[in-house]
């Protein structure tokens, strides 16, 4: 059986439409989000978090590992912009652009999904991109198929790549994929800053 990680292109809408509604600074939660089973798979709280670091990078793809989360739980109701930023342990980490192959990309995912199904702290949580993996192949021949937006992944094109500064810097054994070379920018912008402007601007 394939196992699927898919990043909502279209999260913004999405949430309004199917689980909250926004009103000034309050955000009425209609479902639960939750980062709960976060170094295992995806979560409507975990999605819009990743979406929230592309979106403040202008990146085409965000990467965050399954360790920058702390277990949280968002129930319905009343809810405002700074109540999401205790899904962040390292709220004050750097965001940082890298230019990634699609091969490397393809090796950070592979090592992503490495030990599934256990958990696994180095689990990616992703915006942008949609990944199928089997996790009855062997290790380093999980991923099936990437695709960026709708278009299959390019192994020799350049992608711009937003995640947080220590994940860059080769954190959870991710040197094996990329290096300090490979960073383009810091943005300056901290993962607690960009989580809540993103939800702030969803009650605009």
């Amino acid at each position: 059986m394939s196992h699927s990680v898919v990043a909502k292109l279209a999260l913004v809408a999405m949430l309004i439409n199917c689980s909250w509604f926004a009103s000034a600074q309050t955000l009425q939660v209609r479902t639960p989000l939750s980062t709960e089973n976060v170094r295992t798979e995806e979560s409507s709280l975990v999605d819009l978090v990743a979406d929230a670091i592309r979106s403040a990078a202008g990146a085409e793809i965000a990467l965050i590992a399954a360790t920058s989360f702390s277990e949280l739980t968002i129930p319905t109701g009343p809810a405002k912009p700074e109540d999401f930023e205790r899904a962040l342990v390292f709220r004050g980490d750097s965001i940082v652009v890298m230019k990634l192959t699609g091969a490397q990309l393809l090796r950070a995912l592979e090592h992503a999904f490495s030990l599934y199904p256990a958990k696994s702290a180095a689990f990616l949580q992703v915006s942008g991109i949609t990944v199928t993996a089997d996790p009855s192949a062997p290790r380093g021949e999980r991923i099936k198929e990437v695709r960026v937006q709708k278009e299959t992944l390019d192994k020799t094109r350049k992608y711009a790549v937003a995640m947080p500064a220590p994940l860059a810097g080769g954190a959870l054994v991710y040197s094996k994929a990329w290096s300090r070379e490979d960073v383009d920018r810091d943005t300056k912008i901290t993962l607690g800053e960009a989580l809540r402007q993103y939800v702030s601007s969803l009650s605009e």
